[in-house]
């Protein structure tokens, strides 16, 4: 229970600080820890930049794609994006993961290109749900980004290196630095870690070279947010797109099922996402009268135990199916059948402009 109840005030404080006084004054206590988390990542970047730390070049071209806060903006399936165009014009590509909350040590190729070499819990749900959306391609996961880039050169010689969740990985140089930034959450209460969802100050965005804007459908003023971004790198151009959804995937089976499904029907949704309220935003959108919903702290780990809980609360309140997201589904315990139908939305990556950014990405000398 107290894990628990840890989670979930974790989950409150990043959505909605004022939520209740208890609530607001743990916000204000780990607000307070914001200014010496800062002065932190201020030295840190402050030795990268006057070379007190070093930096190593790979000898590839090297594409990075962060964020600058905590939370899910979009980055991964847009790395499973951009290496399917790379894949269409021939291109070899490799993607380097941290492999984040992995049991496994070291590094390690966890996909060949040809399948998974490794479990979900030894590659990190994060690389093993990009696996999935990447089939064909290499990922070599690891906290050293560099010893894993040297791997993967030695292993498969690639054209190019997807670097995911690389903005903050400074010891390794990149030829582009895609930073990712969900609209409809941008920065939000504008503060660092612990009392915000910042990981560096808005001024490390002067370090990008391609901004893109996510869930631009479901922004709340997208014009500033552009100014905003044009104030603090001018040089860098935008690119804007969609989380559209694609397909339900049933669970257990995976079943490919039209998302018209949906429409008009009573939904318990959950998941374990950084930003849970776009996800449940998609299914009303869609159509879906949500009757319920629970949200879990970013990368939870369901037990069955769990997922028992889900599906007594969807029965008690009317729902005629529980939906979750695709990054979810990797991390559901097996051998537990909810007597509800139980469903995956899968999304795609659409653009909405700047396509032509997105082309110079991928064929730079055009």
């Amino acid at each position: 229970m107290a894990i628990k109840f840890v989670h979930q005030t974790a989950r409150k404080v990043m959505d909605n600080p004022a939520a209740n006084p208890r609530i607001k004054a743990l916000a204000r206590g780990l607000g307070y820890l914001s200014p010496i988390s800062e002065a932190l990542v201020r030295l840190r970047l402050f030795c990268y930049r006057t070379n007190i730390c070093r930096t190593f070049r790979l000898g590839r071209r090297v594409i990075s794609v962060g964020n600058i806060t905590v939370g899910g903006t979009g980055k991964t399936p847009l790395v499973a994006y951009l290496t399917a165009l790379f894949k269409e014009r021939g291109k070899a590509v490799v993607i380097l993961s941290r492999g984040y909350r992995r049991k496994g040590k070291g590094v390690e190729v966890i996909s060949n290109g040809k399948g998974l070499l490794t479990s979900r819990e030894k590659s990190g749900d994060e690389a093993y749900f990009l696996a999935r959306l990447s089939g064909g391609v290499p990922i070599v996961v690891g906290k050293n980004r560099v010893r894993a880039g040297e791997l993967a050169i030695e292993r498969f010689d690639p054209d190019v290196i997807l670097l995911d969740d690389g903005f903050q990985y400074l010891p390794l140089e990149r030829e582009v630095d895609l930073v990712v930034i969900d609209s409809s959450n941008p920065f939000g209460t504008g503060r660092i870690l612990p009392g915000g969802i910042l990981r560096e100050p808005l001024s490390s965005l002067k370090r990008a070279d391609i901004f893109c804007l996510s869930r631009t459908d479901q922004a709340q003023d997208l014009d500033r947010l552009r100014a905003l971004l044009r104030s603090i790198n001018p040089e860098a151009p935008i690119f804007e797109c969609i989380h559209s959804p694609s397909f339900l995937r049933r669970i257990p089976g995976g079943e490919k099922v039209d998302v018209r499904l949906l429409r008009g029907r009573r939904l318990f949704a959950f998941s374990a996402i950084g930003n849970p309220m776009a996800f449940e935003r998609t299914l009303t959108d869609l159509g879906a009268r949500l009757v319920g919903v629970r949200s879990y702290i970013d990368h939870y780990s369901y037990t069955t135990a769990d997922i028992k809980e889900i599906a007594q609360q969807a029965k008690g309140s009317g729902a005629e199916f529980i939906v979750t997201t695709a990054k979810d589904m990797v991390r559901l315990p097996g051998g537990y059948h909810p007597c509800i139908e139980v469903f995956a939305l899968e999304i795609r990556i659409e653009i909405t402009r700047g396509a032509d950014i997105i082309e110079s990405i991928i064929n730079p000398e055009a």
